[in-house]
């Protein structure tokens, strides 16, 4: 019995050796090293054999809450995979995307359903871990390999580049948070506003600071001592909260731009015409009427019908119950202001009719349609985020309690994410420095 034990062990010490040899040689590398969530990456595997099969899963933890995604490769004759030039087999997402295993990211089973990746605190990187395993397994058979990975590695994505001073906001009435690039200012400013998720949501304005703007993360209600419900909201202090940051050392004297997504949107539109401040609003998936409750002077407002909620297995879609009751004569006047609109629309939008647009553009006098832009996504929903953040196409709303449904392919969802926030980057630089064209930027933008 001993010599047989001998004997195999000896039989099984090549395969062994040559196991252990391999991984010694195996390695991911990730070029730039330390980058920003919404730059592009190069993710390369070395030292595996040619042809070989491989799962490459990435996992990220945010609070309590982890996502994850997965994509198969075959190596090439050289034993290399390159996630941004190698077709993804099968997983999160197929086809050559580089950026795929990021956007794809998903809630792992068995957790809360409507989970939405956001980065609550953008001074610590979204550390994703990358494991690379022998092998084809489908997204949910990730979850229960039973192998050790080949190799693993980890890669952090900033919000905030390490030069962008975050400075809490606690000045009189005014609340939220300012974020300042490095270098000598001043810089175009930029008001940050989200939806009806309520609170002060920062991972945008730090990616958008990091991109050389100043920018407030403005918060309207249930927020320390601001209101507690949509139909408090204070628009003398959004107003005044303008005023502030307009005048601000630090931003250009030259107006401000507003960013808004859904009602963060719909109140962007109001305060450009009521602040002359506001040069430029982009509007994301936000209804171009005043929704669901008077706000200060908008009192010609388009009631919800609650009793159109849709429910499915996958979430409520609210679409009937926010667009049944509006008409053209509800449409916001913004081109009664001097401001320029950059209009993103998903027509795969669940929540905001995407037809809207073509009403706006309709109401627009003909010598004022210049000042309005409208980009428009096929299969894209509600939530177009940042480029490469995980697509989200459902959501837990804590305010209604229920799970709604925003919309989106995922893969088309995610090439509107990529392609709108280029336009965003590139519409506010025009338009908040019309007079400052030669005016450099921070040297890592």
């Amino acid at each position: 019995m001993f010599r047989r034990q001998v004997k195999n062990l000896l039989f099984d010490f090549p395969k062994l050796y040559d196991n252990i040899f391999i991984r010694c040689f195996m390695e991911i590398k990730v070029y730039p090293e330390e980058p920003l969530v919404d730059d592009r990456i190069s993710i390369t595997i070395y030292g595996l054999s040619p042809q070989q099969k491989v799962t490459v899963k990435t996992s990220v933890t945010e609070v309590k809450s982890t996502f994850s995604s997965s994509a198969c490769f075959i190596s090439d004759a050289s034993g290399h995979v390159f996630i941004d030039k190698h077709p993804s087999m099968l997983g999160t997402y197929t086809g050559v995307d580089g950026m795929g295993i990021f956007w794809s990211m998903t809630a792992d089973p068995g957790q809360q359903k409507g989970l939405r990746y956001l980065k609550r605190d953008v001074t610590t990187p979204q550390v994703v871990n990358l494991s690379v395993f022998e092998g084809h397994y489908s997204w949910s058979d990730c979850h229960n390999i039973s192998q050790e990975p080949l190799v693993s590695s980890k890669v952090e994505r900033w919000f905030l580049h390490k030069s962008v001073k975050r400075e809490v906001i606690r000045d009189g009435i005014f609340r939220g948070t300012l974020f300042t690039p490095s270098g000598p200012g001043p810089f175009p400013g930029v008001i940050d506003m989200f939806g009806t998720a309520g609170g002060l949501i920062e991972f945008r304005a730090a990616i958008l600071a990091s991109r050389g703007f100043v920018v407030f993360a403005l918060p309207y209600f249930q927020y320390e001592d601001l209101p507690e419900s949509l139909t408090d909201i204070n628009f003398d202090y959004l107003k005044e909260s303008i005023d502030w940051f307009s005048k601000h050392s630090n931003v250009i004297n030259n107006g401000v731009g507003i960013l808004g997504v859904s009602k963060g949107a719909e109140i962007a539109l109001m305060l450009a015409m009521k602040c002359p401040q506001v040069k430029s609003v982009v509007n994301i998936n936000g209804t171009p009427f005043c929704s669901y409750c008077p706000l200060g002077p908008f009192t010609n407002f388009v009631e919800s019908d609650f009793s159109k909620f849709q429910y499915t297995d996958e979430g409520v879609h609210i679409w009937d119950a926010m667009n049944t009751h509006f008409k053209p004569e509800h449409v916001l006047k913004t081109w009664e202001s001097d401001v320029q609109i950059l209009y993103i629309i998903g027509e795969d939008d669940k929540s905001v009719d995407p037809d809207h647009a073509n009403v706006v553009y309709n109401c627009y006098p003909d010598n004022q349609k210049h000042k309005l832009t409208i980009q428009r996504y096929p299969n894209a929903g509600h939530l177009i985020e940042p480029a490469y953040l995980p697509v989200c196409r459902a959501s837990f709303h804590k305010i209604f309690g229920f799970v709604f449904v925003w919309g989106g392919i995922k893969e088309d969802h995610a090439r509107a994410q990529e392609d709108s926030w280029k336009s965003i980057l590139k519409f506010f630089k025009r338009t908040l420095l019309p007079n400052n064209k030669g005016k450099s930027f921070p040297s890592h933008l």
